[in-house]
């Protein structure tokens, strides 16, 4: 014990934390580090308040149809209601994914399907009555009105806005009319607006003579639309099946979204750690070079040891990427706590699956390790740097590293048995993304072991290099010459020998 103790470096607790505390309290104090963490919510207000105020400032727009065939204004005018009860039926069922529970959820789609989307907002009312007033789900825009004549020349004083309709006993603006008429033995359709970016009415439209032309088609050949909807329907579905499941579950041996999640899952906890691994980093190496420009690193050195300052700021910065990342976790915490409760069961099931026993343990033992073997590289970088254009240098490589490891993110959802991921997680820098998008898979114990033991021995290698090249570093003043020098004079051999 003693023997091995000469080699350990001391380091006193209460310094390291002296130097922790002092790099977490440098950044929380800035308005960048709050604004960073209030982000994810800021950005979920503005997400869901943009679409509330674009419906609240778009003013309803009136338009009208003058069809002179007489074949297809009313089935244009039918159209639109039937698109603006099928947009309302999606919202309501969307809005009860987060509000309607489990158990509820059969006697939901009964009520949306026999009363409508009314029927199914008061029914989310009655079942979850604090979110209430959010269910005003705003209607479409656009509603057609009786045209105010029967000759478009007529019409156009209320295009341009000389002459107003009436609506229900209120005074509003025509925003155009459609003009469906008949030339030359074919049918023509115009749309008349002073609004050229409003494409609604044209859109809508075309849409209508779109599916009107197919029908037609159909029917040429004793076909029609329903039928081709049911045919397709009702075409063969290859059922996709696991032989390594059990007969005796719930879906047998076949496989379902809830063996699929699992590997999102795992996906998105990779990206998170690699997030976290480029956000550190990157502080770490900033706060290296900007310490060693302004002496700050020579005034610490009075009083602490390098093993002190080495640790305290793996220490302190690990802890400001957890904070930063605190809106993200508590995020996720509420989503899967969300889907859990009123999401449907498959889905809640693939996320009970996620976190599986292996998951739990090992996912917290590869982010550590992972940020400490890439910390400790950025240290050091950071230490050799002489002013932040070195620094910038420096960091290119280290990012072009860091994406090509995140590759394997996709490589292992879309093919976890691939051999490129089964290397990958033996190697130091892509092993933590590759160990963790392998979990679902249920890899055999040791080769997890494996990568925990090569990310060990490859962090504390890491770390006596970095700790070895901080020293120098700054000591020296940095710089590749004098890194070279370095490790000339470290080679077991001289020049010319």
């Amino acid at each position: 014990m003693s023997t091995l103790s000469k080699y350990l470096p001391k380091i006193s607790a209460r310094r390291t934390y002296l130097i922790a505390r002092r790099d977490f309290l440098g950044y929380v104090k800035t308005w960048g580090f709050w604004l960073a963490a209030l982000g994810p919510f800021i950005g979920i207000i503005f997400g869901l308040m943009a679409p509330l105020i674009m419906a609240k400032s778009e003013p309803t727009r009136y338009a009208a149809i003058l069809d002179e065939t007489g074949l297809h204004g009313a089935a244009i005018e039918r159209m639109l209601e039937q698109g603006n009860k099928s947009a309302m039926e999606t919202a309501v069922r969307e809005a009860s994914k987060f509000t309607i529970p489990r158990e509820d959820k059969a006697e939901f789609e009964k009520v949306l399907k026999e009363q409508g989307p009314d029927a199914a907002k008061d029914f989310i009312r009655k079942t979850n009555p604090k979110i209430a007033g959010f269910l005003d789900m705003p209607e479409s825009k656009l509603k057609f009105v009786a045209p105010p004549a029967t000759d478009i020349d007529a019409i156009m004083p209320y295009v341009r806005g000389e002459k107003r309709i009436q609506v229900e006993g209120s005074t509003q603006l025509l925003a155009g009319v459609l003009h469906i008429y008949e030339k030359d033995g074919a049918v023509h359709a115009d749309y008349w607006s002073t609004t050229p970016t409003q494409n609604a009415v044209s859109r809508h439209a075309n849409r209508y003579f779109s599916r009107t032309a197919t029908s037609t088609y159909l029917q040429s050949g004793g076909l029609d639309r329903a039928g081709y909807a049911r045919s397709r329907k009702d075409a063969l579905n290859v059922t996709k099946f696991n032989p390594e499941k059990s007969e005796d579950g719930e879906d047998g041996q076949a496989v379902t979204a809830k063996d699929r999640i699992p590997y999102f899952v795992a996906a998105g906890l990779s990206m998170m750690l690699w997030f976290a691994i480029f956000t550190g980093a990157y502080m770490l190496l900033v706060s290296m070079v900007e310490e060693k420009i302004n002496k700050v690193l020579e005034m610490l050195l009075a009083s602490t040891r390098f093993s002190e300052i080495f640790l305290g700021k793996l220490i302190g910065v690990a802890a400001l990427t957890l904070a930063s990342l605190l809106p993200w976790i508590i995020l996720g915490a509420f989503g899967f706590f969300a889907a859990m409760q009123f999401g449907d069961g498959a889905i809640a099931d693939g996320l009970a699956k996620a976190v599986s026993t292996k998951m739990l343990i090992f996912l917290p033992v590869f982010f550590l390790l992972g940020y400490v073997f890439y910390g400790s590289i950025f240290i050091a970088l950071g230490a050799m740097a002489e002013s932040m254009q070195d620094a910038s240098t420096l960091m290119t490589p280290m990012v072009l590293l860091l994406t090509a490891c995140i590759l394997i993110v996709p490589v292992g959802v879309a093919f976890p048995d691939s051999p490129l991921l089964m290397v990958a997680q033996y190697v130091p820098f892509s092993a933590p993304f590759a160990a963790i998008i392998r979990l679902p898979a249920d890899p055999p114990l040791w080769q997890t072991l494996a990568s925990v033991l090569v990310l060990v021995v490859s962090s504390i290698l890491v770390m006596w290099l970095s700790a070895r090249l901080f020293k120098h570093g700054v000591l020296s003043g940095g710089g590749m010459a004098s890194l070279k020098a370095w490790f000339v004079r470290k080679l077991p051999f001289k020049r010319g020998t």
